[in-house]
């Protein structure tokens, strides 16, 4: 209601045309005429003006014959049926009603962000999802086991979902072909991709369930393969490579890639293709026990002394970060500095030790050790691969 200026109060409403309409307080629930349109107006009820005034958008068209069953309020057309606004009026109910869906589509928004962006981040949780479990539903007893064996897997060693067991084969870089023969069955020298009963895979993985004996593992990768292309001068060797003879060949790769413990470094020259390959004889693999032939393509980096390689651009440019062993850093630590590696180097043979398992490392007295890190059990071990001499 109105009060104007102490005459008799008025009640203020909107018309059907969205013109202002001044009634007097005894009109309510009647009709009054429009100054602007000139059409009937059903005066509201002074109690529930402010209402009807709200909601007057949204509340549907009564249905034929109510007017008479409301009396006098109902007179005309329906109070509460949708009018046209003019242009520019403002809406209150409208703005409400957007900031209630900006606050439910927020709300969706939080919710999907909670339930699945934000266990994408988790690789544990990640994998239950395409699994097909809720990140958030609570663990079974299959899911409780499994995280206790994950658990376990994680302690010193490589890390792994599953405990290795038998033999592992990995190289950086990753994905090389694999080949492994009982060595009884193998030439005593040559490649062995051909042999009869070769288990063949893929680097970085477990051949699968090998008897134990003693084996010959080869891992081979094609001279153009694209990871090696990224290194450094890789082009220029290539180039000295392929009119080489078989003996130059094997120089040249020598030279060019780091140590590691292969028994032999062969190119070998297919119908279409030229693989390095690096074997590795006398693998002995016992029921229970973790062996494994870890081969190395890097690129050899000339230190400042000459036949000398250096570890840092390794590291840092070649060696990809993500940590993959697991090994007591302080006890590598004072080995490390037992055998001679210079403090400054110590971080980055550390580094490598987590990311790869193994580094070769030329120490003061010139010969090359291999530092490496169990498979199994994370201990440290370390054995000379290159003499002084060599």
């Amino acid at each position: 209601m109105l009060d104007l200026g102490g005459g008799s109060p008025m009640i203020e409403f909107k018309a059907e045309c969205g013109h202002t309409v001044r009634a007097r307080d005894e009109d309510a629930g009647g009709v009054v005429r429009c100054s602007y349109c000139g059409r009937n107006a059903g005066v509201p009820e002074s109690a529930s003006a402010d209402l009807d005034f709200l909601f007057n958008e949204v509340q549907p068209p009564a249905e034929p014959g109510a007017a008479g069953r409301r009396g006098k309020r109902r007179k005309g057309k329906p109070l509460f049926a949708r009018k046209k606004r003019t242009p520019g009026e403002f809406n209150p109910f409208a703005v409400v009603l957007r900031l209630c869906y900006a606050a439910a589509l927020i709300t969706i928004v939080v919710v999907v962000a909670k339930m699945f962006v934000i266990p994408m981040l988790d690789p544990q949780k990640r994998a239950q999802m395409f699994r097909g479990v809720s990140p958030t539903a609570p663990p079974s007893k299959r899911d409780d086991v499994s995280s206790k064996t994950q658990e376990r897997s994680r302690g010193p060693g490589l890390i792994r979902d599953t405990r290795v067991t038998g033999l592992y084969v990995g190289s950086m870089p990753m994905g090389a072909a694999v080949y492994c023969v009982d060595e009884s069955k193998a030439p005593a020298s040559g490649r062995i991709h051909q042999v009869p009963g070769c288990i063949q895979l893929r680097t970085n993985g477990e051949c699968p369930h090998p008897a134990d004996g003693s084996y010959i593992v080869e891992v081979a990768l094609p001279w153009n393969d694209p990871s090696l292309n990224m290194y450094p001068n890789y082009f220029e060797f290539r180039k000295q490579l392929e009119p080489a003879s078989h003996e130059q060949r094997k120089r040249l790769v020598d030279e060019y890639f780091i140590p590691d413990e292969a028994a032999a470094v062969l190119v070998d020259q297919a119908e279409d293709q030229i693989y390095i390959v690096r074997q590795y004889r006398g693998v002995t693999v016992r029921q229970g026990q973790s062996k494994g032939v870890r081969a190395l393509f890097l690129p050899r980096i000339r230190g400042t002394q000459p036949r000398t390689f250096a570890l840092e651009p390794l590291v840092t440019g070649y060696i990809p970060n993500v940590k993959n062993y697991q090994f007591d850093e302080k006890h590598v630590r004072n080995e490390l500095a037992y055998y001679g590696v210079a403090e400054a180097d110590q971080p980055f043979v550390l580094e490598a030790l987590s990311r790869i398992g193994l580094i070769p490392y030329m120490t003061a007295d010139r010969r090359v050790r291999l530092f490496k890190i169990g498979i199994q059990d994370g201990a440290f071990a370390t054995r000379v691969i290159r003499e002084a001499s060599e």
